[in-house]
C-alpha cells in the first residue's frame, strides 16, 4: 500500500513539474501604463540609440503626466459625454518631441476620465513616417506626429494632429459633443 501511495505521489509530482507554466502580460489599467508598456521592446533593445530614445520618452511620461493639470470644468463636462463606445488610437514617434510631450498629457486626461484603457493604442512610425510594424500605423498615412484618431463605435469622429488647438480636454469635448 505504501509503495502504491508513493508511486501515485511520484506520478503526481512528475505531472505537476512537467506542466507548462503560462505567463501573460499584465493588463494595463491606465493609459499611462499602456503607453509605458508600448515602450518596453525598445527598452530591451540591443540598439543603444533606440533604447536611449525610449528611456527619454519614459522620463517625459513621468514629467508631463505629473505636471499637466486638465481644466476641471472641461473635465466634468467631458466625463458626462465620454463612454466605452469611444476609443483613441495614436500614431507617433518615440523620437518626436511633440509625441513625448503630448501623449502623456493626453493619457492624463483619459485617465482622469476613468476611460477604458483597452480602447487606447499607440502605434510607432519612423522619422520618415513609415510604420515600424504591420499595425494601425501601416493602414494610415500621416505627415505629422502625433496624430490622434478618436473613434466612436469604430467610426472615426475626429483627429488631433501634433498638438491640441485649445487643450486635450477641450478639443476632445468638441469632438464628442
Amino acid at each position: 500500500m505504501k509503495t502504491l501511495m508513493l508511486l501515485f505521489a511520484v506520478m503526481g509530482m512528475a505531472k505537476y513539474c512537467s506542466k507548462t507554466k503560462e505567463y501573460s502580460m499584465p493588463v494595463q489599467k491606465t493609459h499611462k501604463e499602456k503607453l509605458t508598456a508600448a515602450l518596453q521592446p525598445e527598452l530591451r533593445s540591443s540598439d543603444s540609440l533606440q533604447k536611449a530614445i525610449a528611456e527619454k520618452f519614459i522620463q517625459s511620461i513621468a514629467a508631463e503626466y505629473s505636471t499637466y493639470h486638465p481644466d476641471s470644468a472641461a473635465m466634468e463636462e467631458l466625463k458626462t459625454r465620454w463612454n466605452d463606445s469611444l476609443s483613441v488610437k495614436v500614431i507617433g514617434g518615440n523620437w518626436c518631441s511633440d509625441t513625448r510631450r503630448e501623449l502623456p498629457r493626453l493619457c492624463r486626461v483619459l485617465d482622469g476620465l476613468n476611460a477604458d484603457a483597452s480602447g487606447f493604442g499607440y502605434y510607432k512610425v519612423s522619422k520618415e513616417k513609415k510604420a515600424l510594424q504591420q499595425d494601425f500605423a501601416s493602414e494610415h498615412s500621416v505627415s505629422r506626429v502625433p496624430t490622434v484618431f478618436i473613434y466612436k463605435k469604430e467610426k472615426l469622429i475626429g483627429q488631433i494632429v501634433e498638438t491640441p488647438g485649445k487643450s486635450w480636454e477641450r478639443d476632445l469635448l468638441e469632438l464628442v459633443r
